[in-house]
């Protein structure tokens, strides 16, 4: 008898324990839009280079684009690359867990944003962006923080050997995605830094440490 998709998929997914590392969205989806609708800012960050940065409406279809560079790029890792996904989620949960917890203990947000007349699309879809995140739990910049680390392990990986054209398209796509966020006043440059140091220190961990020997005992199924 043939084998249906959900039945081979149930197949992958047991011979692929560390794949269950992707249930961690659900809990990062629930509590950011929870902390979303429920922090009020106590801390407006700004700084002067944010007044030099324009707004400028075009740089929405990056910001956009992280949407599904974010998850395609797990997805891609997975079915890849075990060792490379374990950094890339290494990197990028603990980095998105960090920014929750910051922003629990740290309620920030911005005022950076004006308004903006629906003149074209692009400015339709910052409106769009605007209706449904609000200006608040921006610091460190989650936007910022995962792309980086999508760029720091596609920099290592060893899958782009004979496609480096490849590898070069996807760090450059990380950095456009992380400087939209400045163009069209989604955050401040304090944001951006700190979401990229944040996966900087998460990478050195990552990559000169055996962290997989640390955690073995309580992450085996994943390992």
């Amino acid at each position: 008898m043939k084998k249906g998709k959900t039945e081979i998929l149930k197949e992958w997914v047991a011979g692929h324990k560390y794949s269950y590392a992707m249930l961690y969205l659900v809990f990062y989806l629930v509590a950011f839009f929870v902390l979303d609708f429920t922090m009020e800012p106590k801390y407006i960050l700004h700084c002067a280079l944010d007044d030099q940065i324009p707004f400028c409406e075009y740089f929405v279809i990056f910001y956009f684009a992280w949407y599904p560079a974010f998850f395609l790029s797990l997805v891609w890792y997975m079915l890849r690359d075990k060792r490379d996904f374990q950094q890339l989620w290494f990197i990028m949960f603990n980095g998105i867990t960090f920014c929750l917890i910051c922003y629990v203990l740290f309620p920030n947000g911005l005022n950076l944003r004006e308004e903006v007349p629906n003149r074209n699309i692009f400015c339709v879809l910052v409106n769009l962006v605007r209706g449904v995140d609000a200006a608040v739990n921006v610091c460190p910049s989650i936007h910022v923080s995962s792309s980086v680390s999508i760029a720091l392990v596609t920099a290592k990986s060893n899958l782009f050997k004979e496609h480096k054209w490849r590898k070069a398209a996807i760090i450059l796509l990380m950095i456009l995605i992380s400087i939209s966020t400045l163009f069209v006043k989604q955050h401040s440059v304090i944001d951006v830094v700190c979401g990229a140091a944040v996966s900087l220190v998460l990478y050195v961990i990552a990559y000169h440490t055996n962290w997989r020997k640390l955690l073995k005992d309580k992450l085996k199924v994943l390992l």
